[in-house]
């Protein structure tokens, strides 16, 4: 039986004293610091789940992966809400005064209300006639990388790790983004463009939950990886099928319908947490200044 490690995280610094107090809750020992907002420990058994409540309300995260193969050779996230802090599509539907009727199928799409090809087109649809000139100052002035995403990524680039985004997204966002952090690949949704001018049709194939899954698939054939070998990340129901399916599934700052369908949740830290859940310490962070 593989042996099980405890990590705790939070944005910025964990003191001692939360330390001491997770571990007083949920027992451990062998306290290893990892860096400032993060540290693991051994476990005997798994905590009651009364006991991970309890330490949910000292505001920090507390996830338990296995010691053997817990570094990844591949990570795929989603874009919107995970990589970056914004929902693009809400973003652009705001610049063009439809925020009202796009970002109502928004969440109805992330909590798995209505199927995300249904959603995904409905939004599109609202988007006719928009000026590709309004996508640019949308990405510009608008569209930020969540924290630690830099850090993240590249650090795992710098240990050779292959980094995909899976997004549901338009390409003109996923593209500059995925260039931005030097991503290995990505996959995306896209928009039809007449003149200058989007005309509302999406183009085929729709980027999906399943399409996210047979991305992973697609990956695993291309290197030789096993899906054990793979952490994914993601916040809305469309990404559920990629988080069960791989070694690590984190659920970041997501819906509940996601938190119900995984066991690694981050909440209180920001994504260099991802590094730590690993086994990385911060001395190899390859962070951006």
């Amino acid at each position: 039986m593989s042996e099980i490690i405890g990590v705790i995280t939070k944005k910025q610094s964990i003191s001692d004293n939360i330390v001491k107090d997770v571990l007083d809750i949920v027992g451990g020992r062998e306290v290893r610091r990892l860096g400032e907002a993060g540290c693991e420990f051994c476990i005997s058994k798994t905590p009651s789940f009364k006991d991970l409540e309890t330490v949910k309300n000292l505001n920090v995260d507390i996830n338990f992966v296995n010691k053997k193969n817990r570094e990844k050779q591949v990570v795929i996230a989603d874009m919107d809400g995970t990589l970056i802090k914004e929902e693009c599509l809400d973003e652009l539907a705001e610049l063009a005064g439809i925020t009202q009727q796009v970002s109502s199928i928004t969440k109805k799409a992330m909590r798995g209300i209505l199927p995300f090809d249904v959603s995904i087109r409905k939004r599109a649809e609202l988007l006719k006639g928009v000026s590709c000139d309004l996508l640019e100052n949308c990405y510009e002035d608008r569209i930020n990388l969540s924290a630690g995403a830099n850090t993240f990524i590249r650090t795992m680039n710098s240990r050779n790790t292959f980094t995909f985004i899976a997004s549901g997204g338009l390409h003109f966002f996923v593209s500059r983004v995925a260039n931005s952090l030097n991503a290995s690949g990505f996959v995306s949704n896209d928009i039809k463009v007449e003149n200058k001018v989007l005309t509302g049709e999406l183009i085929f194939p729709i980027i999906d939950e399943i399409a996210k899954l047979n991305f992973i698939k697609t990956i695993c054939n291309k290197y030789s990886i096993g899906f054990e070998n793979m952490m994914a990340l993601g916040d809305g129901a469309n990404d559920i099928m990629m988080l069960k399916a791989v070694g690590i599934g984190v659920a970041y700052k997501s819906k509940k319908v996601v938190k119900d369908s995984t066991y690694i949740h981050i909440d209180y830290s920001d994504l260099t947490a991802l590094l730590f859940l690993q086994g990385i310490s911060e001395k190899h962070f390859q962070k951006v200044y």
